[in-house]
């Protein structure tokens, strides 16, 4: 399972019909209605050559063509994380988070040997999902940043039949400088971020 943090919703600008690739839905033709959109899927033959800039020309023809929103602001920026370090993320942007993989430590504790990055955030806003305004979450970021020591990483462990991955040296960092130029982005746009 992951969590994925990215811009608010808006409704769809235009609408391409490709084979579902990025790079191809970019350059796709843009139509203004879906039912236009969908039109040009309908008449397209059973038998095609690779849509162009597929990043899979090779079994591109064998994909079905389908309709995609294209959102009004272009490609918006995702960061996806497994749920067990979205919940580390949580903590270190302050949000109070269940742990997903065994019990809570006591405040001011670590919950995992070695690792010390773990917060003691007390926000109901994390969960599942959530939705903030971007200069609210910017906050977060900047301040998780400057507070957040090192990441010297963790090594994964088996619980039964299960691994949980470990995390490898400065991984939180990366992952915050990433929410940063997302947090950017949406405020740029004034977009709130969305996680679930």
């Amino acid at each position: 399972m992951s969590v994925t943090f990215t811009a608010a919703h808006r409704p769809a600008s235009r609408f391409a019909a490709s084979c579902g690739c990025a790079r191809a839905t970019e350059f796709a033709a843009r139509h203004r209605t879906y039912e236009a959109a969908l039109a040009e899927v309908l008449a397209a033959p059973l038998e095609r050559d690779a849509m162009p800039g597929c990043e899979m020309p090779d079994i591109c023809p064998q994909y079905p063509l389908m309709v995609h929103d294209v959102d009004p602001d272009g490609d918006v920026p995702e960061v996806n994380v497994s749920a067990h370090n979205a919940v580390r993320l949580a903590d270190l942007l302050g949000f109070a988070a269940v742990e997903l993989a065994g019990p809570a430590a006591a405040p001011g504790t670590t919950r995992y040997e070695g690792d010390t990055t773990s917060g003691t955030g007390t926000d109901s806003a994390a969960g599942d999902a959530g939705q903030i305004p971007a200069g609210d979450f910017l906050g977060r970021v900047l301040l998780a940043l400057s507070l957040t020591p090192e990441d010297a990483g963790v090594d994964g462990y088996w619980s039964g039949r299960v691994h949980l991955g470990g995390r490898s040296a400065g991984y939180l960092q990366r992952r915050l400088l990433e929410l940063h130029d997302l947090a950017q982005w949406c405020a740029s746009r004034g977009r709130d971020v969305v996680w679930g």
